[in-house]
């Protein structure tokens, strides 16, 4: 399990453009990045990144955040995406073991 507070901290200190910008070639409209979906192979900028926020394929409907990309784009975990989003941003993640309330459902009584 990974802390609540250190996916905050890493989602905070994301630069989902420049971790999305590694598999979509990205330019910038405004004040969003747009490109082809990877999603659903489109080929038009119908794709939208926002800096600091998620992203949204207005083909497709698929959207999200940085940590959802990095799963459905990568074939990872939740937790394995929060380590890969952690890495590329500089942040160290580590998770830590759940305290059992009570006793162990699998020892025998």
């Amino acid at each position: 399990m990974i802390p609540d507070d250190v996916v905050d901290q890493v989602a905070h200190a994301a630069d989902i453009v420049a971790i999305i910008g590694e598999h979509v070639r990205l330019k910038k409209t405004g004040s969003v990045y747009r490109g082809p979906c990877p999603f659903h192979q489109g080929t038009n900028a119908n794709f939208s990144v926002v800096p600091g926020g998620g992203y949204t394929c207005f083909v497709c409907g698929e959207k999200g955040s940085v940590f959802t990309f990095v799963q459905k784009r990568l074939g990872l975990t939740f937790v394995e995406a929060v380590k890969y989003v952690g890495e590329k941003s500089g942040i160290e993640v580590v998770e830590v073991q759940r305290k059992r309330e009570g006793p162990d459902p699998r020892e025998p009584l």
